[in-house]
Order: C-alpha cells, then sequence, then structure tokens
C-alpha cells in the first residue's frame, strides 16, 4: 500500500513521539521501534527494501501498522509505504515489519530519507515516529564486471595483455563505447605538464602510456560483452616517474639498475567521444623487473614500506636528539606557535638536582642568546631532588615589531652546585597571522596542506572553519574494500574519508564542528565547472551514480553537481563567516579537483566583491603547486608566504598523516621523521591580484 501526503519536517536523528489522549498516550510510551534500509542506496528501477522491528512492553505488538515515510532529501512530497508484517515473532511483545518501495526509472539520483511511522491499528492515531538511517538512489549505466591481466610477473618490456568484461545495467542499449587501458590511473590528473621549464621534464612521457582497446563497443541492453585478451601496453618501471609527470606517487628512486615494483592499472569505459566516462577500474598488482633480478622484493601501497630496505631500525629509537630535551626540565610544549606581540608563557616543572646544603637555585631565558625571563626559586634544602613547579611563567614577551620566523628559547636551571644545572631548548614560531580564516579543500586529506596554518589559528584563539569540497569516493575505494566499487562502496568510503579528516583535524586542535563537507563527487569538479553549470543539468559522477550529493552528514544534502550551485553554496559560507584569509588549492595544480577548487573559490569571491559584500583587501592563500598542467596557468601574480613552525608543530602535523589510512597514512607513518628532520615551514603563496582576471579559464 503507498500513499502520498505532505510530508512533516522531523529533525534528523531525533525519535519525536507525538502523545495523544487516552489509550493512545498509554501506547506511545510503551512502543519502541528501530530499523534501516537493507543496503547503502540503489539503483533506479529496482526495489528499495526497508526493514523494521516493533516492540511493545505492554506485549500487545500485533495492534501496530508501521508506515515507511520515504522523502527526497531538500522537497517536501513524501511516498508512504505501509510495511507488510512478517510472520509472527518468537519474541513476544516483538513484531517485524518489511516493505520493497519500486523505485522509479526516472527517480532523482541523490539522498532518501526514511522516517517509520507507527499507528495504533484499532484507533488509528498516530503513536511515534522513528528517523532511520538514510539511503541513496542512483542511475548506474554500466559497469566494469571482470577485469584481468595475462599474468602477474613481467618482465620491462614485455607486453602486457588484457581481458574486460562490461555489462549494460539499463534496459536500452549503450552504442560506441571507448574502452581505455592505462598507467596512469586517474584520468582527470593530467600526465604532463606541458611546459618543459616547469618540471624540468620533457613534455612528453611514453612510460605514462594510453592505449585505446577498442572504440566502438555496442552493449546490448541488459547485456554483457567480453574482450578477450589482448594487448594492453608494455611492461616498464613507472616509480619515480609519477611525481614529476602527474604529481602523486611514489618518491623518486635513482637506482641505476630499477628495482623490482608492484603496479597498478586502469581501464575506462568512455562514451564514443570520450565525454562521459561511464566506469573505471582497476588491475589487481603486477610485478614488474628485470630479466636478471627479482630482488628486492616489491610491496604495493596496502603495505607499509615499498621494500623492507626502507624500514628505519634506529631513528625510530629517539626522536628528539641528544640535548634537546632534560630530565631536569619538563616544559609543556603544546604551544609553540604565536604573534608579534604575544607573550611565551612556561608551564611544566623543574627538578634541583643539587645535593650541597644551602646551595641556590633559579632558572632563566635566553632567546637568541640574550636574556628574556627567569627568576630564583626559593629552594627547599630539607628534600634532595625536589621539583618546583612553572605556571605561566614568562619567557619572552615577543616585542610586536618582531619578524616571522623560528626562535629558540634556552631555558637553563642552576645555582652554585653543578648537580643543579640544566638546560633545554623550547623552538617556538613567530607568524602574522590573520583575524580570521577560513579553508577550502578539494578532497578530504588536502587540509593537511595547511595544518600547520590552521594549528598557528587554534593556538593564537583565532576563528577558522574548513570547508571541502568533494567526498573523495574514488581515491582507493577499491584497496579499501579489496574489490571494485559499485556507488554503495563509493558513497560509504566517501563517508570514511570524511571521518579521517574530521580526526585529522581535531588531532591538530580544530574540532568537528568547525568542518564543512560539501560532498561533490571526486574526479568530477572539471566536468561540473566546464559543462553542467545550471542545476538543470546537473553531472552524473562516475563512482556515486549520482548527480547531487548523497550524503547526510554534509552542508546541503542533494547539492546538485552544478557550478551555480557549488559557488552559490561557497558564496553563502564566505558570507557567514566573513574571514580575512580565505586559503585553498593552487590554480594550475594538475588534479582538476585542486585547481577547480581555487576557481571556484575565486569566481565566488569576485561575484561577492561586484556585490559589495567582501572586503577587497581579503588575503587569498593558494598551496604549493603541483605544476600547470591540464590547463592554461593562471594569470595571476603571487607573494610567497611561508608559515613558520616550531618542531613540536611540525611534529603534530606529520603525526596528522598517519590518520589519513585510507590514503596512504600506514606509509607515511612508516616514513616518520625525527624532530631535527622535520620541515619547519609551510610554504604557501598569496594570490596578490585575486580580484582581477574575471573568466580566464571559462
Amino acid at each position: 500500500m503507498i500513499r502520498r501526503l505532505v510530508y512533516i519536517a522531523i529533525p534528523a536523528m531525533v525519535l519525536s513521539v507525538f502523545l495523544v489522549p487516552g489509550a493512545a498516550r498509554a501506547a506511545a510510551n510503551s512502543v519502541t521501534v528501530e530499523g534501516a534500509p537493507v543496503d547503502s542506496g540503489y539503483n533506479v528501477g529496482t526495489l528499495a527494501t526497508i526493514r523494521a522491528t516493533l516492540t511493545d512492553s505492554s506485549g500487545d505488538a500485533a495492534r501496530y501498522v508501521v508506515f515507511a515515510e520515504i522523502q527526497y532529501m531538500g522537497t517536501t512530497a513524501t511516498v508512504n509505504v505501509q510495511m507488510d508484517r512478517q510472520p509472527e515473532s518468537s519474541q513476544p511483545g516483538v513484531a517485524r515489519f518489511e516493505t520493497s518501495w519500486p523505485i522509479p526509472a526516472d527517480a532523482p539520483t541523490g539522498l532518501y530519507s526514511v522516517v517509520l511511522q507507527v499507528e495504533d491499528g484499532r484507533t488509528h492515531q498516530a503513536v511515534l515516529k522513528q528517523k532511520l538511517r538514510s539511503f541513496a538512489v542512483y542511475k548506474k549505466l554500466l559497469r566494469i564486471s571482470r577485469l584481468d591481466l595475462d599474468r602477474t610477473f613481467y618482465v620491462a618490456g614485455d607486453p602486457i595483455q588484457c581481458q574486460v568484461a562490461i555489462e549494460n545495467l539499463t534496459g536500452a542499449d549503450l552504442k560506441g563505447l571507448r574502452i581505455e587501458f592505462s598507467n596512469s590511473n586517474y584520468p582527470w590528473i593530467s600526465l604532463f605538464s606541458g611546459e618543459k621549464s616547469i618540471g624540468g621534464r620533457d613534455i612528453t612521457n611514453p612510460a605514462l602510456a594510453l592505449r585505446v582497446l577498442r572504440d566502438d563497443v555496442n552493449l546490448p541492453a541488459s547485456g554483457q560483452v567480453t574482450l578477450p585478451m589482448m594487448l594492453a601496453g608494455t611492461a616498464t618501471f613507472l616509480q619515480g616517474q609519477q611525481v614529476a609527470v602527474m604529481g602523486a606517487g611514489g618518491p623518486a628512486r635513482h637506482d641505476k639498475i630499477p628495482p623490482p615494483e608492484a603496479d597498478l592499472y586502469t581501464v575506462a569505459v568512455w562514451n564514443h567521444d570520450r565525454t562521459v566516462l561511464y566506469d573505471m577500474g582497476f588491475t589487481k598488482p603486477a610485478i614488474i623487473r628485470t630479466a636478471t633480478g627479482d630482488l628486492p622484493k616489491p610491496y604495493d601501497l596496502s603495505f607499509t614500506h615499498r621494500y623492507n630496505s626502507d624500514i628505519d631500525f634506529t631513528k625510530y629509537r629517539q626522536f628528539y636528539a641528544p640535548g634537546e630535551t632534560s630530565p631536569a626540565i619538563t616544559l609543556d610544549r603544546s604551544h609553540t606557535l604565536y604573534r608579534p606581540g604575544d607573550t611565551v608563557k612556561l608551564n611544566g616543572a623543574l627538578k634541583d638536582f643539587g645535593t650541597t646544603p644551602l646551595h641556590g637555585f633559579g632558572w632563566q631565558v635566553a632567546v637568541k642568546e640574550g636574556a628574556s625571563g627567569g627568576a630564583g626559586v626559593a629552594v627547599d634544602h630539607s628534600v634532595f631532588g625536589r621539583t618546583y613547579p612553572l605556571k605561566d611563567d614568562t619567557a619572552w614577551a615577543i616585542p610586536a615589531s618582531q619578524a616571522p620566523g623560528l626562535y629558540h628559547l634556552t631555558v637553563t636551571t642552576g645555582g652554585n652546585d653543578p648537580g643543579s644545572h640544566a638546560q633545554t631548548t623550547l623552538e617556538v614560531a613567530v607568524n602574522n597571522l590573520p583575524s580570521s580564516l577560513l579553508v577550502f579543500c578539494p578532497h578530504e586529506d588536502d587540509e593537511h596542506s595547511y595544518a600547520g596554518l590552521i594549528r598557528a589559528a587554534v593556538e593564537a584563539g583565532i576563528p577558522v572553519n574548513v570547508v571541502i569540497f568533494t567526498g573523495g569516493d574514488v581515491g582507493a575505494c577499491e584497496r579499501y574494500y579489496s574489490k571494485a566499487c559499485g556507488p554503495n562502496e563509493a558513497r560509504e568510503f566517501g563517508m570514511v574519508r570524511m571521518e579521517e579528516s574530521a580526526e585529522e583535524l581535531e588531532h591538530i586542535g580544530l574540532t568537528r564542528d568547525h568542518l564543512m563537507i560539501m560532498g561533490l563527487p571526486d574526479g568530477g569538479s572539471g566536468e561540473i565547472w566546464f559543462h553542467h553549470i545550471k542545476v538543470s543539468d546537473p553531472f552524473l559522477s562516475i563512482y556515486l551514480a549520482t548527480d547531487h550529493a548523497p550524503y547526510e552528514n554534509v552542508l546541503k544534502p542533494n547539492l546538485p553537481f552544478a557550478r551555480d550551485a557549488v559557488i552559490d553554496l561557497t558564496k553563502q559560507i564566505i558570507t557567514r563567516f566573513h574571514p580575512a584569509m580565505i586559503a585553498t588549492a593552487h590554480p594550475d595544480e594538475r588534479h582538476v579537483d585542486h585547481r577547480t577548487a581555487n576557481w571556484f573559490v575565486i569566481k565566488a569571491c569576485q561575484e561577492l566583491l561586484a556585490e559589495k559584500a567582501i572586503d577587497p583587501a581579503t588575503v587569498i592563500l593558494a598551496d604549493e603547486a603541483y605544476g600547470a598542467g591540464g590547463y592554461t596557468p593562471a594569470p595571476y601574480h603571487y607573494e610567497r608566504a611561508p608559515v613558520f613552525l616550531s618542531g613540536e608543530a611540525a611534529a603534530l602535523k606529520q603525526e596528522a598523516s598517519w590518520i589519513y589510512q585510507s590514503q596512504d597514512g600506514n606509509i607515511a607513518e612508516g616514513m616518520k621523521q625525527t624532530f631535527d628532520e622535520l620541515p619547519r615551514q609551510e610554504v604557501h603563496y598569496r594570490i596578490v591580484d585575486w580580484q582581477e582576471h574575471a573568466g580566464w579559464n571559462e
């Protein structure tokens, strides 16, 4: 039974109990209901199954009827489906229900909410409502159902053969499909800069190759086509080339004879004109080696190290170098980033190891070899090895004119007993910081580029918020699940990455209520920018297979994947926070989502400027770029704007990178650096003339 009715709005994740007079009131107090959609999402034209369990503490569960109210979030119309009672439960007072809603073939894709409504079957009065987990409706047209290489082990120069099967998930023929094989992995990351001066390399790089397996495949309705084993490429060593050419990948290697390596290859299915990407998949790892050597044994990115020779057996034993810490001086090092005009205060404890009677004891601080603070301590000579607390003791009143940079505070204790002498160093960084900060990131993990700046703002008590454009649903999805990713896996993987970002920001001190996510499709920002401008024509994501944001924990569930919608929401965010500084990606980065994130932000700012709704003096920073690629370099002028990091802040940033477990956090942890090795600068670039050059990229 399906009824259409006006939807009654219920706040997300809230149990609403509607009490009515008499018996219904008593019933409401005794009844609970819980349930969930059976799956995370469903394709259009299929059935969305929902299950529920009702418990009545009075033992009279049979009297109740349960309806599932299904709503496309952001609208008001609701489909009301009466749920079928399942066979009698063996538990007294428990009834189970199930329903399957036939999703129309033309249903809008995106997020659907589910609210259970319990009615008393005798009085026909509402007893309670309970919101369940939402589900997505997607429109997946085809999928790569099988992807095999002819073998696992190749000698460099060997031909690689590949077999591919694709399946039509629709009731209509799909004609003129183009199937490609590549060792570059993601089609939205440019293969090379096009300008030798940027990367110092030639324009072309045949090692990162793309081959068309078939360019005119017709796929019958609900049918499957298998391309037999055919030549797909040539085995070659890729490690060390991908960073310079793609802007991503493992570190450069300089071996005279390359060591064996584990590589992945990509198959993508496009329309004939290569304007619509239907699906893509990844092979299992292949081992590439020379004809004469199979050592060292390689590991793929699922493992902490590419080679066992990368394992650190020594540095991990001591993070701080000798002399950087002292057992006699314990300092709270959680606040080490300051602004000119701030005061550095010490908290911790000093331990007096002096043993001679009536010796003096005190401490002092020197900055750049000049005394800046310190005091004598009233020594208790009756107790040797006594600890004396430090509590907000002034160490350095930083002059308002102090230049940004890294400074070392040398803390020394002692008296006339050599045993009381000790010394340690507190490293602090001074930066000119804005009065407020808003960071826009392409993906979950890109906020790490600004982790030092965010941490500096947190320590200074400056308002800071972070916005992430995409849901990151593609990057390493297959590795996370150890299988090909469909729309449900991609959506849930996006939520994994969202949680990683929230935890990373918490680690550097920013609570998750300062994180906002739009939920755009990973790899789709270029299509949204150029080809899907109007809300009436949203982009259909390759992995999510939706054209609206299918997440509940985002700024605007069912945000259309259209440029106008993204720019409008970006403007709303900027207007809400009025940041003095906006930080985002570089406009020339090879990854299309990165450069387009910058385009979204600057276009929003330029429109706000025309509306006199933003201060033209607002500072916009771009992070370091991979190098121009995939599009004309931006016409802006830049000023280098580094953020100085203390060693403790740099260590915190390093630790935060380990949290991105889905994005090689395990490898980052395995390659951790010691205190002295950590970089003390986070380099950004101020876009001097962001107010100009409107429309250069349209």
